[in-house]
C-alpha cells in the first residue's frame, strides 16, 4: 500500500500531512514560527527557518504514523507566495531574506515600471498589474536598494523551491508561482515573458530552463535530504505551487465557476475559471490542477483573519485567561459576545486593512485600517463583530469585481481557521449573498499537496478523486433580513474608502 505526504509552508507556520491513497490523513505536525518586520510595511522571512520545520513535520509524521518510510509512494511541498523570491549565490546560498507576499514596500519601483513600461503593457502579457504585492517588483527593490546582493544573485527561487532543491539537488519553478511573480511569466504561452523581463532588467538565467506543472516529479530524496528528514532516498518529489491554489484543490475546486474563500492570515478568494477571464482587479495565474488549462484569480484581504489575531492578542486579554481556565477558544468566546450585537453594529464600520497598502481588489499602496462611526455607546463586542464584517465587506467587493470580469460564481467553498466560526460564517453569507458551503476539519493545503503527488506519480486516477475524500459539511444560506441591512453597510464601505483615499495617501511619511 502506498502513502503520500503533503507539506504546506505557510506565513506562520508549516503543516506536515501523511496520508493513504483514499485521503486517510494518518499524522499531521505542525510547528510555528514568526515574520520579520524591520520596518512598517515591510515583512520578510529566512528561508532556513521553512527548511527546519519542512523537515522536523516531516520527521514527525513518520513517527506517529508508524509508518515504514519505504512505504512511502511521494511527497509533494507548496508554500506561501514569496514575493521576491529567494536570492541565492553561485553555491546557492541565501544571500538576504525573503521579501514576502505581506511586504508594502516597493511602491518606487512600481512607478518606475509604469513611467518606464507601462501598466497596460504589462497586463497584456502577464494578465496582471502593477503593485508592491508582485514579485517582480520586490525584485526590482532589491535591484536598485541592493546591488551588491542583486551582484551576487545567480538563482531566484521560491520558498517550496529551495526546500525542495535542498532535499533532491533539483531547482524547480511551478507555473502558479511563476504567475504569481507577476512580470515574468506570459500567461497565454505559459512559458517566460523574456521581452518582458528584458525591460525589467530581471535576468533570464535567474530562473530554471524549464517551468513546470504541480504535480509533476522534479527530483528525488537525496542522502541529506533522507538523513533530514527521515524520508527514504529516492522518494519521488512533486513541484508544488502556491497554497492558495493549492488549498482550493483540497475541498475540490475545479468546476468553472467556484470560488474557494480561504480564511486564514489573510483572506483568499480564489475563483476558478476554465478559459481565460483576466481583469486588472484579479491577480492571475495557471491553476495547480491542469496548468495549463485553468486559471486562478484571486482577490480579498491580506490582513483578515490577522486583524482577528490581533483584537484577540491586544483587546481581549480577559477572554485569554478565561478561555485557558474553560479549555475553550478565545475568540469562541469574543463570538458569544459578539452575536449580542445586531447586524452592523450599531452603525460602527471597520476596514481591515491593517498593513499600510492592500493587494487585489484594491491595489492601494496607501490604504490602511480604521474604524469609523466610534461612539460612547459601543462595547468591545461592538468592536469584533465590526472587524467580522469589514472582513465580509472585503470579500463583497472582491466577489463584484470577479463578476465584473464575467465570473460565473455557482458555488463558495470556506474552508480554513476562521471559518471555524459560525458567526462570521453567517456574517460573510449574508454581506456576500452567496450560500457558504463550509468544509470542517479539512487539512486544507497539504491535503492538496497529497493530491497532486497521488497523481503525479500515478498512484491516483484524477484530482477529482479529492471530492470523494472531502465533503461539505454545512451550507449557510444568508438571511434576507440581515442582507438588506448589510446592503446598506456596504455601499456606506465603498463611498468611506474612495473618500478616505487622499487621507490615507497624506498619512504616508
Amino acid at each position: 500500500m502506498g502513502f503520500l505526504i503533503g507539506t504546506d509552508i505557510g506565513t506562520l507556520g508549516t503543516k506536515t500531512i501523511l496520508s493513504d491513497c483514499e485521503g486517510k490523513v494518518l499524522a499531521s505536525s505542525f510547528k510555528e514560527y514568526g515574520v520579520l518586520t524591520p520596518k512598517p510595511g515591510w515583512a520578510e522571512q529566512w528561508p532556513d527557518v521553512w527548511f527546519e520545520a519542512v523537515c522536523e513535520t516531516i520527521r514527525e509524521v513518520l513517527e506517529m504514523s508508524k509508518v515504514d518510510p519505504g512505504d512511502v509512494a511521494a511527497i509533494c511541498i507548496s508554500g506561501l507566495y514569496g514575493g521576491s523570491g529567494i536570492p541565492c549565490d553561485k553555491d546557492m546560498n541565501p544571500l538576504r531574506p525573503c521579501i514576502i507576499w505581506a511586504d508594502r514596500r516597493a511602491t518606487e519601483e512600481c512607478r518606475w515600471v509604469r513611467e518606464n513600461i507601462g501598466e497596460e503593457e504589462v497586463f497584456k502579457v502577464t494578465g496582471n498589474t502593477v503593485d508592491p504585492y508582485y514579485g517582480y517588483t520586490k525584485m526590482l527593490w532589491i535591484k536598485f536598494h541592493e546591488p551588491e546582493i542583486w551582484s551576487k544573485t545567480r538563482q531566484i527561487v521560491t520558498p517550496n523551491g529551495y526546500c525542495i532543491y535542498r532535499l533532491t539537488g533539483s531547482i524547480p519553478l511551478d507555473l502558479s508561482s511563476a504567475g504569481n511573480y507577476g512580470g515574468i511569466l506570459d500567461i497565454h504561452k505559459r512559458d517566460f515573458a523574456e521581452q518582458l523581463m528584458e525591460s525589467l532588467g530581471i535576468p533570464r538565467s535567474f530562473f530554471p530552463e524549464d517551468l513546470v506543472e504541480s504535480k509533476q516529479v522534479v527530483g528525488e530524496i537525496d542522502e541529506d535530504g533522507s538523513r533530514r528528514t527521515g524520508l527514504r532516498k529516492g522518494t519521488p518529489v512533486c513541484a508544488g505551487g502556491i497554497d492558495a491554489p493549492v488549498s482550493a484543490l483540497a475541498v475540490g475546486a475545479l468546476d468553472d465557476g467556484d470560488l474557494a474563500l480561504m480564511l486564514g492570515t489573510s483572506m483568499c478568494c480564489g475563483f476558478i475559471s476554465h478559459k481565460p477571464r483576466l481583469s486588472v482587479k484579479l491577480v492571475n495565474f495557471p491553476y495547480v490542477a491542469r496548468d495549463r488549462e485553468y486559471l486562478y484569480s484571486f482577490a480579498g484581504v491580506s490582513t483578515a483573519g490577522y486583524c482577528i489575531r490581533w483584537f484577540r492578542d491586544q483587546l481581549g486579554q480577559v477572554e485569554l485567561e478565561a478561555a485557558s481556565k474553560l479549555r475553550v477558544s478565545a475568540y469562541s468566546l469574543l463570538d458569544m459576545e459578539a452575536e449580542k450585537v445586531p447586524p452592523g453594529s450599531d452603525g460602527l464600520i471597520f476596514m481591515p486593512h491593517m498593513m499600510v497598502g492592500e493587494r487585489a481588489p484594491y491595489w492601494d499602496e496607501y490604504i490602511r485600517g480604521c474604524l469609523l462611526g466610534l461612539t460612547l455607546y459601543h462595547t468591545k463586542a461592538h468592536l469584533f463583530r465590526a472587524f467580522l464584517e469589514g472582513v465580509a465587506y472585503g470579500l463583497r467587493y472582491s466577489v463584484d469585481a470577479a463578476l465584473e470580469a464575467g465570473m460565473p460564481l455557482k458555488r463558495a467553498i470556506l474552508v480554513d481557521g476562521g471559518a471555524k466560526s459560525r458567526l462570521w460564517r453567517t456574517i460573510l453569507a449574508d454581506v456576500s449573498g452567496l450560500p457558504m458551503g463550509y468544509v470542517a476539519e479539512n487539512p486544507g493545503a497539504p491535503l492538496g499537496d497529497v493530491v497532486l503527488a497521488g497523481v503525479g506519480t500515478g498512484l491516483l486516477k484524477d484530482y477529482g478523486v479529492v471530492r470523494d475524500w472531502v465533503k461539505v459539511s454545512e451550507v449557510v444560506e444568508p438571511d434576507p433580513g440581515r442582507r438588506k441591512v448589510y446592503e446598506v453597510l456596504y455601499k456606506v464601505y465603498l463611498e468611506a474608502y474612495t473618500k478616505l483615499r487622499d487621507v490615507f495617501k497624506s498619512m504616508v511619511g
